[in-house]
C-alpha cells in the first residue's frame, strides 16, 4: 500500500507539472495553479496524510528514486508537442550541474563563490575555441573544457584565501566582470559577436540534431540534449553526494563553521578550501560546456553578473548544502520564470525579490539539508 502511496505522488506530480508548462491558455493555467495549490493546502491542513507520504517514501526510497528516473525519462515524451519546453527542461538540469558545483563550495565549505557565471564562460569558450578554432571533436572538447575553469580557478585562488566574507564576495564579482570585459575585447573569442556555428556533439555516430524515437515516437531534437543533460546532472548529483557524505565533505563542514577549529584539529584550511573550490569550478564548467554544444553559440552577454545571480538563487531556494535541494531549486527556478515570460524585462529583479523573501521567511531553503547523523 504504501509503494502503491509513493507511486502515485509522483504521477500527479508528474501530471501537475506537465500540465502547467503545456497549459497555454489562461483558463486552463488558472486550473492547473489552482490544483497545486489545493494540493498544497491539503497536505498543510491533513498532517496525518503528510506524515503517511513521509513515511512511505523513507520505506522505499529506492523504488521513489527508480519512479522519479522513469518519469525523468518520460518528460520529453510528455513534451514532445512543444520543444522550446523540451530545451529549457535540459536547460534547468544544465544548473542542476552547475548548481551542485556550486554549492559544493558555498553551501559546503563555505567558500563564497559569485563568479559562477565566469567559470560556466570558460567552460563554453573553451569548447568553442576548441572545436571552431583547433578542430577538436565536440565530445572531446565538453570532457577537456572543464580543465580550463579548475586551472584558471587555482589561479584566482591565490587572492581569494587572502580575503574573508564581503571581501572575498567583491573578488570574485570583480572577475565576472574581467571575464566579461576581457571576451568582449579579444579578437581570438569574437569579441562582442561570440564564437559561432560551434558543431553538435555526436556519439558514436549519432548527430545530436536529429530527433530521436521513444517508444516509436518521435522526439524533438532537443530531446538529445535533454537525455544528455539529465545523464550529467545524475551523475553530478550521484559523485557530489558521495563527496559530501564522506570525510571530504565532513572537513569542509568544519571549515565553514569554525575555521580556528577546524585548524586545532589538524585540517588544513588552504587544501580544503583549494580543493572544494577546483571540484566546484569542475562541474560548473561542464555545465557551461554542455551549453555551448547545445546552443551552438557563445558570447559575452551569455555570462554576465546576472547569471551569476541566478546560480546563487537556486541554492538559497533549494537549500544551502542540501544536494536534493539544489535539484529542486533549479527545477523550479528556470522553467517558472520561462512560464510567466511576459515578465522577462524583470526578471532579474523577481529574483532579486525571491533571495531576499527567501533570507527572511525560510532560510534554510524549500529543502533543508538533513543533519548529519553519525553510526
Amino acid at each position: 500500500m504504501a509503494l502503491v502511496l509513493v507511486w502515485a505522488a509522483e504521477l500527479a506530480v508528474f501530471a501537475l507539472v506537465v500540465a502547467g508548462i503545456l497549459a497555454e491558455r489562461p483558463l486552463p493555467l488558472a486550473a492547473t495553479g489552482l490544483a497545486i495549490v489545493a494540493a498544497a493546502v491539503g497536505l498543510r491542513l491533513r498532517p496525518g496524510l503528510r506524515r503517511a507520504l513521509v513515511a512511505a517514501f523513507v520505506a522505499h526510497r529506492r523504488a521513489a528514486l527508480a519512479g522519479g528516473a522513469l518519469l525523468a525519462l518520460a518528460l520529453p515524451l510528455a513534451l514532445r508537442a512543444s520543444p522550446y519546453w523540451t530545451f529549457v527542461a535540459a536547460l534547468a538540469l544544465l544548473y542542476v550541474t552547475i548548481g551542485q558545483g556550486l554549492n559544493l563550495q558555498i553551501g559546503t565549505a563555505g567558500v563564497l563563490n559569485l563568479a559562477g557565471a565566469a567559470f560556466a564562460g570558460l567552460g563554453g569558450y573553451s569548447v568553442g575555441l576548441l572545436t571552431v578554432t583547433a578542430g577538436w571533436p565536440a565530445w572531446l572538447a565538453v570532457l577537456a573544457a572543464p580543465w580550463v575553469a579548475v586551472i584558471v580557478g587555482t589561479l584566482l585562488f591565490v587572492p581569494i584565501l587572502k580575503t574573508r566574507g564581503h571581501y572575498l564576495a567583491l573578488v570574485t564579482i570583480a572577475f565576472v566582470f574581467i571575464f566579461n570585459i576581457l571576451m568582449n575585447n579579444f579578437e581570438f573569442t569574437g569579441g562582442p559577436q561570440g564564437i559561432k556555428n560551434i558543431p553538435t556533439l555526436r556519439l558514436f555516430g549519432w548527430p545530436f540534431t536529429a530527433k530521436p524515437s521513444l517508444l516509436g515516437v518521435e522526439l524533438p531534437a532537443h530531446a538529445n540534449f535533454y537525455y544528455a543533460a539529465l545523464v550529467m546532472a545524475s551523475l553530478t548529483t550521484l559523485v557530489l553526494r558521495r563527496l559530501h557524505d564522506s570525510w571530504l565533505g565532513l572537513t569542509l563542514n568544519t571549515l565553514r563553521d569554525d575555521e580556528i577549529a577546524a585548524r586545532c584539529c589538524g585540517v588544513s584550511i588552504t587544501r580544503g578550501k583549494l580543493l572544494a573550490f577546483c571540484i566546484g569550478n569542475f562541474f560548473i564548467g561542464l555545465g557551461g560546456a554542455l551549453y555551448a554544444v547545445m546552443v551552438g553559440f557563445v558570447s559575452p552577454p551569455d555570462f554576465d553578473f546576472g547569471y551569476s545571480l541566478v546560480m546563487l538563487s537556486v541554492i538559497i531556494i533549494g537549500g544551502v548544502d542540501s544536494i536534493p535541494g539544489v535539484v529542486l531549486g533549479a527545477c523550479l527556478l528556470l522553467p517558472l520564470p520561462e512560464r510567466f515570460r511576459f515578465l522577462h524585462e524583470y526578471r532579474l529583479l523577481l529574483y532579486g525579490l525571491v533571495i531576499v523573501v527567501m533570507l527572511l521567511y525560510r532560510p534554510q531553503g524549500l529543502w533543508p539539508a538533513a543533519i548529519r547523523r553519525y553510526r
